[in-house]
């Protein structure tokens, strides 16, 4: 056996190299000698061959490797690592193969030398009885097992296990003679768990928990704790089993499912609650629409009084319409369906527009409103102009809404890398720092005592957030409880030429569309008495159908002879896209435009209807003032057209 303390230094006298051989060779202890860098054997004994059943003729020049002489190559693995670490070996348990297949448990202790610049393995080895055996088993299995191993005794660790070490950071054997308190984040923390374990210990029982612990270098981590005394009579000198597992990860993960179940949860009380909301804000009005027109029907009722509740008629059907449009919104958002428009609009125009509906309402609740336009905030602007006037107008209804005294304001001011930043300040009561991050999700307010008090779906900030992000910016709140709020959105704006045809728009679109000529297609009997009224009431000639069929019958009679086709798309006979596709076979969208009008809002729907030949696309319920513009939009172009065929049709007679 090679000695713990021994130290082999070079021999260069014969003599001695050979008395050193002949004791190699006559050794009872199984002895190799192994070329450090390549692993190679230089020589075996012969109570090396007498263990194994191999001859040295067949093992050296060749590597342990080459004939599987390790039985296990983990443990190979861990001796090598131990080798270079420490340039020795003493008593590793191993487990080796012999020629006939049989295990072989053994201790191995080893060590390096040179000779003539060749690092040099010289390793003993030594076979073991049963209750070796039993021991070295034992040892395999603390040293193989995926959790870690520690014996304590007088509260310093006596020996652990290769896993216990690595988990702790400490190098192989490093940690046997420390104290107990190294691997504790604090002295109260060791102190805690003496006090929790040590009545256990003493009754034989098993103590067991969850803890944090500190690794070597400070850091800590979740483990699992089993700990039970070896001998209950003395469970500090006697000493005492613990068994670690590292429960980070694990715990990570039930932390991480534990605040996705509180997530849900949340997210169906508050959905639980949008219906309930839901359904208020939109029975309530609809309960008021239905009372309203009955009594607006009553017989002998007085003009002024018939006035007034058609007034509250109309506050009730734009609440509902509201309500409805901002779920359509948040579904088509959600389900990524929603495009945006990319028209140029004049943004002080909007503003201004803006200005004049909410001072009046604001006048109504004796709040003072103002706007302020920066300099340097262009006036032409290419975007969707619906959806940034519905990011303005959500901001300032709530500030509205919530706002008693005091003044609203709204701010617009253009940002360095073509951006606006949009705010609506108000003085109303503000919000408390932690209700701030709920504001912008779907299906909540503050708190639920706001739905009752004031009413709404909880939609609409959320929706100005995924617009703006839509548009690639982004929206925010500062509030102080007690004093009011700032809600805010960044946007990138496109800054466009004011073009002659913006000029044109100056005239107004009813004096385009008095005395145009227009088809209008439309199967419900209530939407077309509606459009026909609009129409009428600027000036427009209108000839109206219920279906396709009809729609076609009508252009081929008047030989094409309107100014401008309102078409719907779902219609029984013939439906508004086949109609279109028919129509397109004789009249070119710059002769005969054909705006579509349907309930639905689904990009795909808009897309296949610009796909067969309509020019334009609007959703119910129908916007008096976009549907003007659309109209007499169209109807300027359809004429430009047609003067410019008439004008060819002169030109190639003469």
């Amino acid at each position: 056996m090679v000695s713990r303390s021994a130290t082999i230094t070079p021999v260069s006298r014969p003599g001695s190299q050979a008395v050193l051989a002949r004791l190699f060779d006559v050794s009872n202890e199984p002895m190799t000698v192994t070329e450090l860098a390549s692993g190679v054997l230089v020589n075996v004994n012969a109570a090396f061959e007498r263990l194994t059943g191999y001859v040295a003729v067949e093992l050296v020049g060749r590597r342990a490797l080459d004939f599987d002489l390790w039985a296990d190559p983990r443990l190979r693995e861990r001796y090598v690592q131990r080798l270079r670490a420490e340039g020795r070996v003493d008593d590793f348990a191993a487990v080796f193969r012999a020629r006939n297949g049989q295990t072989l448990p053994l201790e191995v202790s080893a060590v390096v030398f040179e000779q003539d610049g060749v690092d040099y393995l010289v390793a003993g080895l030594r076979d073991v009885n049963a209750r070796d055996r039993r021991a070295l088993q034992y040892e395999a299995i603390l040293d193989n097992a995926v959790v870690g191993i520690a014996f304590t005794r007088d509260r310093v660790f006596q020996h652990a296990n290769p896993r216990f070490e690595e988990m702790f950071g400490w190098p192989v054997g490093g940690i046997a003679g420390q104290p107990g308190r190294v691997v504790w984040a604090s002295d109260e923390a060791y102190a805690a768990i003496g006090r929790a374990a040590g009545p256990l210990l003493m009754s034989s029982a098993v103590f067991e928990g969850e803890f944090e612990m500190a690794r070597r270098d400070g850091s800590t981590f979740w483990a699992s704790i089993r700990a039970r005394a070896i001998d209950p009579l003395q469970p500090v000198t006697g000493g005492s089993i613990w068994i670690i597992d590292d429960i980070t990860e694990r715990r990570s993960v039930e932390q991480a499912l534990a605040a996705a179940k509180e997530q849900a949860e949340a997210a169906s009380k508050a959905k639980s609650e949008f219906l309930a909301n839901t359904s208020h804000e939109i029975r309530t009005p609809l309960n008021g629409l239905l009372g309203l027109v009955r009594l607006a029907l009553a017989p002998g009722i007085e003009r002024a009084k018939q006035r007034e509740y058609l007034e509250r008629i109309q506050d009730s059907a734009e609440a509902l319409a509201g309500t409805i449009s901002d779920i359509l919104d948040l579904s088509k958002i959600e389900a990524g369906r929603l495009s945006l428009e990319h028209l140029v609009f004049d943004l002080h125009a909007m503003l201004n527009t803006l200005r004049n509906a909410y001072s009046d309402l604001a006048a109504a609740k004796g709040l003072g409103f103002r706007l302020e336009i920066g300099e340097g905030v262009p006036r032409w602007i290419n975007g969707d102009p619906v959806r940034v006037r519905q990011i303005l107008g959500n901001f300032t209804n709530n500030a509205l809404k919530f706002t008693e005294r005091g003044t609203i304001g709204v701010k617009v001011a253009a940002l360095p890398g073509q951006r606006l930043r949009i705010e609506v300040n108000d003085t109303g009561p503000g919000v408390a720092a932690a209700l701030l991050p709920r504001l912008f999700q779907p299906f909540s307010q503050a708190d639920s005592s706001t739905t009752r008090q004031y009413g709404g779906t909880g939609l609409g900030l959320n929706i100005c957030r995924q617009l703006a992000e839509l548009m690639g910016g982004e929206v925010g709140v500062v509030s102080t409880p007690g004093e009011g709020s700032c809600f805010w959105a960044e946007l990138p704006v496109e800054v466009a030429a004011a073009q002659r045809e913006r000029h044109e728009q100056r005239d107004t679109a009813i004096d385009t569309l008095r005395g145009a000529r227009i088809l209008l297609a439309e199967d419900n009997a209530v939407n077309t008495l509606v459009a026909e009224a609009m129409l009428r009431q600027w000036g427009a000639k209108v000839k109206s159908v219920s279906n396709g069929a009809d729609a076609l019958e009508a252009v081929q009679r008047a030989h094409g002879g309107f100014d401008a086709v309102l078409m719907d798309l779902q219609m029984p006979v013939l439906s508004g896209i086949d109609a279109t596709i028919a129509i397109r076979q004789r009249y070119s969208p710059s002769e005969l435009p054909i705006i579509a009008l349907t309930a639905d809002v689904l990009v795909s729907e808009r897309e296949a209807a610009l796909h067969h030949g309509m020019n334009d696309f609007l959703s119910k319920p129908i916007d008096p003032d976009r549907l003007a513009q659309a109209l007499a939009r169209w109807v300027r172009r359809a004429r430009r057209s047609h003067a410019a065929r008439t004008d060819d049709k002169r030109n190639s007679v003469t």
